[in-house]
């Protein structure tokens, strides 16, 4: 079978064939080393029966030999194909359910951490690393280099690896020589102690998301990884809602029906002022850790509630022009309506210094010239 005949045969355009004839299709160009299209098929396959183990574990095999890991980021692929965007049961801005068609791409396994983007960026680790200083103009304080200072105090309390609750930034910063009078003394002993999960171990932040994150932080980031075969950027709205649902057709969450728990996503955690590691929840079918809750991610897309009764078949884009940049998964501090896969919400892209904010990358690579 030619790829040509293959992707007639996957097309939207025409009903799809049985989950098992898929999965012989998809077995058939695995073993022909066309991993692309095979994927695409076990994928269609994996949505006509998913509760079928046998097509779950040959999906997911076949997903790992497509997984890549560069720059220090794991990317797991999410096959091309369409999906069902959208719920006719939900908001109104998520109306109605409609057909979208993307290409393949993938997307980091977990949103990006304060000390990957450091270490991308060449900058110096966190929590005191950062760009390097601009030359100062005489009187005037530099109002960028303001921003990031407050946005390191968010994210120390926030993103170390084993810190349980968030307290007063200065308590979360044993790293300063805090001195009482003429004496030093311990942050503890001044601003309280930090809960931690393991007291013993050295502060880290590579464990959970990076937060206080502006639309442009995250832009630049995958500007700074973007070359000529490759491109890294935020995913669009309808890349991050396919890669949320895991291959699942119609479902409200990224493993299914049931509703969110502390087992499945972390959410509705307002009081406890902390975001738990992703990997501390299990992945969805393709391989993703926390697309429900954790923090709400930005796409590279404008917001319009009333986008989808207008938009196109193929991916959309969202709006050329808009004052707000989509946000997308809930987060920590969210209650069980906001973390649905098909939730959408719009903030300003210069927002900063918000605790459930943060993102992750889409890898896309660059047709042949």
């Amino acid at each position: 079978m030619s790829a040509l005949d293959a992707t007639w045969l996957l097309s939207a355009d025409r009903a799809l064939p049985s989950a098992a004839e898929l999965l012989s299709l998809a077995a058939r160009l695995e073993g022909e080393g066309r991993l692309a299209l095979a994927a695409t098929a076990c994928d269609a396959a994996f949505g006509l029966a998913p509760g079928d183990p046998a097509l779950a574990a040959a999906r997911g095999r076949l997903l790992d030999r497509l997984r890549i890991e560069e720059h220090g980021l794991v990317f797991r692929y999410v096959p091309a194909g369409p999906f069902l965007m959208g719920a006719d049961d939900g908001d109104v801005d998520e109306w109605p359910v409609h057909a979208v068609e993307l290409g393949a791409f993938w997307i980091t396994d977990v949103p990006i951490t304060w000390a990957a983007y450091h270490a991308i960026m060449g900058w110096p680790p966190p929590p005191n690393g950062g760009p390097p200083p601009k030359p100062k103009k005489k009187g005037r304080p530099d109002p960028d280099t303001f921003r990031l200072l407050n946005d390191h105090k968010i994210r120390r309390q926030y993103c170390e690896s084993e810190t349980l609750a968030a307290r007063d930034w200065h308590a979360h910063a044993p790293d300063v020589a805090w001195r009482s009078g003429d004496r030093a003394v311990a942050a503890s002993a001044l601003f309280g102690e930090v809960t931690r999960g393991d007291p013993a171990r050295p502060w880290t932040y590579d464990q959970k998301p990076m937060v206080a994150v502006g639309w442009d932080q995250a832009v630049a980031l995958g500007e700074a990884l973007s070359g000529d075969q490759v491109t890294y950027r935020l995913p669009t709205e309808a890349e991050w809602e396919k890669a949320a649902r895991g291959g699942l057709v119609g479902r409200p969450y990224p493993w299914g029906d049931a509703p969110p728990s502390p087992a499945r996503c972390d959410f509705d955690r307002f009081e406890e002022l902390s975001i738990r590691p992703p990997r501390s929840v299990p992945p969805n079918g393709y391989g993703l850790f926390g697309m429900s809750g954790g923090v709400r991610e930005w796409t590279g897309d404008g917001y319009d509630a009333r986008y989808y009764a207008e938009s196109p078949r193929a991916d959309p884009g969202g709006p050329a022009v808009a004052r707000q940049r989509v946000l997308r998964g809930g987060s920590w501090a969210d209650c069980a309506w906001a973390v649905r896969v098909s939730f959408r919400m719009g903030s300003p892209p210069d927002l900063r210094g918000d605790p459930t904010i943060g993102f992750r990358l889409c890898r896309v690579a660059r047709p042949a010239r």
